[in-house]
C-alpha cells in the first residue's frame, strides 16, 4: 500500500510542535467535520458556549444543521469557565476521541444468524439475528470487530500481532504459575449495526439442497432455508477510537485506516464479506463513505460536546452527518471512499492537528505499507452457450464456430403473476446497479455454480491420480488427490459428519448479463410406447444466451492449484462435460468460458497476468509455459509417493 496521497502537501504547512510535544490539545479555530472546507470553519461566528449545546441536547428549534456543526475547540475565553465548571471531574477516560462513521452496503445476498444454540430440524429456517426490542435485522458489534481485525492481521502478516493488539486489544494470558495476567483493552469502541432495507427487496427465505458432488443433482435430505437480508442493504457502523495517551493518537489512527480498507471492497483487495456461506458469493460489502469527527476531551468545549449528548443523540448525529456525505455531489468515488483519504482531508484542514500527530500518523502508514496477504484471483467470463458440434468435427480458427445460446434453470419458486401458468423458474437476485438503485436480475446461481468447479475439480483430480477407477465413496482419506481437492474445495464430510471448509471462494453472485427469458413446455414420454404421459405437462419459465463474470479468490495459492484452474478453464473452453443448474440431462446449463486470466499478488506487489485462455488456444505462448509449470507442479503432488 502506497501512503494516500495529500499528505506530502499538508506536511509542507506544518507548525512546529509546542513545547509540551503535543500541538493536537487546543486548536486556534473550529474542528471542521472531514470534508468540509477550513475557510467556511473560520468564518463561522462562535456561538454562545451554552446555546449550541442546548440545540444539541435537542431543544425546540435547534435546527438539523445546527446539531451537525462539529466541535469547536477555544484558545480561552470567558466563558471557559464556565464550561470548565459543567466539565468539572471529569477525570479518567481517553484524552481524544474520534468518532468514525461508514455506510456500507450489501452486493449479494447474505445471512447473519443469531447467536441460538437450539437445536433445529432439518429444513427449519434458520432466523437473522435480530434485536430483541426492536427486531429489526442487525451486525453485531462484536462481528464488525472480528472482521476488522481478522483483516488486518492477515494484512499485517505474521509480524502484526502487536499493533493488532494495540487497536483491538487482546485477551489476558494464563500461566499455572501466575494466574490470570494482565489484558489490554481495545482502542475501538463499536455499536451494533442495523439493516437499512432497499424499497425494491425484503427480507426473503432462500431454500436450497446441498449438490452431490458426485453426480451434480440435488443431495436427497441435505436441505437448507434461512432468512436473507437482500443485495442493497445499508449498515450504519459506528466507531469510536479511544486515545488514552495522546503521542499514541497518529499510530492509532494508521492503524484504523488500515483495518477499516477491508470493507472497501473496490480495486483487486476483495476485503471481507458479512455472513454466512460467503464461499459461495454470500454477504459481499462496498463501503460508500466515512465520516470522521475528532473530540479533543481535554478541552472544556470539546468535553462538552461529547459528554452533554446522550448516545441516542451522538448516534443520530454521526448518522445523519455519514448519510448527507454519502449522498452529496461531492462525495468520493468508491475507489477513494476509504477511511485514510478522509483522514488526510481532515489533517489537513487543521494545520495545528497535523503537526501534532501528523509525522506519526505518516511513520505507522509506511512502516505497515506492505500487504502480507498472498492470494490469487481468477477472472473468468463464462457464456451461457456451447460449441457446436463441427466445431468439434471441423477445427477451425478462434471465431470460425460462433456458439450457439444454450438454456439454464436454476429453479426457485415463481413469481406470484405466474403461479399457476409455471412450475419452476429461473433463479433472479436483486443486484446493485451503478447508480445504487436494486435490480432483479437473472444469476447463475451460487451453490450451483461453486459445486460444477467442485465437481470438475474432483474429476480431473481423480483422473490424473489414476484413482478414476474406484467408486467416489471408496476414495480413500489419505490419498494425495484427495487431500488436495478437500484443502482448497472443501471436504464433502467426515464419518463423522463434519465438513471442511472450502479455501476457494466465489467473491460474489454471478449475475447473467445479456440473453433473454424464455418459458417453455415440455412432456413425460412413456419408456415403453414413446407416447406423451397424460397429465405431465411442465412448464419452466428458463433464461436464454448472456454471460456472467466469475471472479474466484483464492488465498496461499501454490503451482499445483494454480495448474488445476488452467484444467478447470481447458475444460470450459473447449468442451464442457458438466452443467450447471437443472435438466442437464436435456441439454440445459452449458458454459463455456470465452475470457479466463489469473492474477497473483503478494507482498512484491500484483505479478504479471496469465491469460489461460491463450494458454490453451496458442501452444506457442508465454501464458502456455506458465501453464505447463504448473501443471508439472499439479501432477507432482498427485504422485502417489506425495502422501507418504
Amino acid at each position: 500500500m502506497s501512503a494516500p496521497g495529500g499528505r506530502a502537501a499538508r506536511s509542507a504547512g506544518r507548525e512546529p510542535r509546542g513545547a509540551g510535544g503535543y500541538a493536537g490539545t487546543r486548536s486556534p479555530g473550529r474542528v471542521p467535520e472531514s470534508g468540509a472546507p477550513a475557510a467556511e470553519a473560520e468564518a463561522s461566528p462562535r456561538p454562545s458556549p451554552w446555546a449550541p449545546l442546548g440545540a444539541r441536547i435537542g431543544e425546540p428549534g435547534a435546527s438539523d444543521a445546527e446539531a451537525d456543526t462539529d466541535t469547536e475547540t477555544d484558545t480561552g475565553t470567558e466563558a471557559d469557565g464556565d464550561l470548565l465548571d459543567f466539565a468539572a471531574g471529569g477525570t479518567g477516560g481517553p484524552a481524544v476521541l474520534w468518532e468514525l462513521t461508514a455506510r456500507v452496503r450489501l452486493h449479494s445476498d447474505t445471512h447473519i444468524g443469531s447467536a441460538d444454540d437450539s437445536a433445529r430440524a432439518v429444513g427449519d429456517i434458520a432466523p437473522l439475528d435480530r434485536d430483541p426490542r426492536t427486531g429489526n435485522p442487525r451486525l453485531r458489534a462484536t462481528t464488525q470487530a472480528g472482521l476488522l481485525r481478522h483483516h488486518l492481521a492477515e494484512r499485517l502478516g505474521p509480524g502484526g500481532a502487536g499493533p493488532v493488539a494495540e487497536l483491538f486489544g487482546e485477551a489476558a494470558t494464563r500461566s499455572a504459575e501466575a494466574g490470570t495476567g494482565a489484558s489490554r483493552h481495545s482502542a475501538l469502541d463499536i455499536d451494533d449495526a442495523f439493516a437499512e432495507l432497499p424499497p425494491e427487496a425484503g427480507i426473503a427465505v432462500r431454500a436450497g439442497n446441498r449438490v452431490d458432488p458426485g453426480s451434480g443433482a440435488a443431495a436427497p435430505g441435505a436441505l437448507w432455508r434461512m432468512e436473507t437480508l437482500p443485495a442493497g442493504t445499508v449498515f450504519t457502523l459506528t466507531l469510536r477510537l479511544q486515545v488514552d495517551e495522546p503521542e499514541h493518537e497518529g499510530r492509532l489512527l494508521a492503524l484504523a485506516a488500515l483495518a477499516a480498507e477491508g470493507i472497501a471492497g473496490t480495486g483487486a483487495d476483495p476485503g471481507v464479506s458479512i455472513g454466512a456461506r460467503t464461499a459461495r458469493g454470500y454477504g459481499a460489502v462496498r463501503c460508500e463513505g466515512w465520516h470522521t469527527r475528532r473530540h479533543d476531551l481535554t478541552d472544556a468545549r470539546g468535553w462538552a460536546d461529547w459528554y452533554a449528548l446522550t448516545w441516542q443523540q451522538r448516534r443520530d448525529r454521526a448518522h445523519r452527518a455519514a448519510a448527507a456525505r454519502c449522498g452529496s455531489a461531492e462525495a468520493a468515488p468508491p475507489a477513494e471512499a476509504g477511511l485514510a483519504p478522509l483522514i488526510d482531508e481532515h489533517l489537513e484542514a487543521e494545520p495545528a492537528l497535523a503537526a501534532g500527530i501528523g509525522d506519526d500518523y505518516d511513520r505507522a502508514l509506511a512502516e505497515h505499507a506492505t500487504d502480507h496477504r498472498r492470494r490469487d484471483e481468477l477472472t473468468i467470463i463464462l457464456r451461457l452457450a456451447e460449441r457446436p458440434t463441427e466445431s468439434v468435427l471441423d477445427p477451425a480458427p478462434s471465431g470460425a464456430h460462433p456458439l450457439q445460446p444454450g438454456l439454464l434453470l436454476v429453479g426457485e419458486a415463481p413469481r406470484l403473476d405466474a403461479l399457476g401458468e409455471v412450475d419452476r423458474a429461473h433463479l433472479h437476485r436483486p443486484a446493485v446497479a451503478g447508480d445504487g438503485a436494486v435490480q432483479w436480475r437473472p444469476t447463475l446461481g451460487d451453490t450451483a455454480l461453486f459445486a460444477l468447479f467442485k465437481r470438475m475439480s474432483r474429476r480431473l483430480v481423480r483422473d490424473i491420480s489414476g484413482e478414476s477407477g474406484s467408486a467416489v465413496e471408496d476414495w480413500p482419506a489419505d490419498s494425495p488427490a484427495r487431500r488436495l481437492h478437500a484443502r482448497w474445495w472443501g471436504g464433502d464430510g467426515t464419518t463423522h459428519g463434519a465438513s471442511e471448509a472450502s479455501s476457494i471462494r466465489l467473491r460474489r453472485t454471478a449475475e447473467l448479463t445479456g440473453g433473454t427469458p424464455q418459458r417453455t413446455t415440455r412432456v413425460t414420454i412413456d419408456a415403453l410406447f414413446g407416447d406423451a404421459v397424460d397429465a405431465s405437462l411442465l412448464t419452466d419459465d428458463v433464461h436464454a444466451g448472456g454471460h456472467a463474470e466469475v471472479v474466484l479468490d483464492i488465498p496461499d495459492a501454490d503451482d499445483a492449484v494454480r495448474g488445476l484452474l488452467a484444467l478447470i478453464v481447458r475444460e470450459l473452453h473447449t468442451v464442457p462435460m458438466d452443467a450447471v443448474g437443472g435438466g442437464s440431462g436435456s441439454g440445459h446449463g452449458r458454459v463455456t468460458a470465452t475470457s479466463a486470466v489469473l492474477t497473483r499478488t503478494g507482498p512484491a506487489g500484483v505479478g504479471t497476468p496469465v491469460d489461460l485462455i491463450a494458454a490453451v488456444d496458442d501452444p506457442a505462448s508465454g501464458d502456455r509455459r506458465a501453464a505447463e509449470t504448473w501443471l508439472a507442479a499439479l501432477h507432482e503432488a498427485l504422485a502417489p509417493e506425495a502422501g507418504t
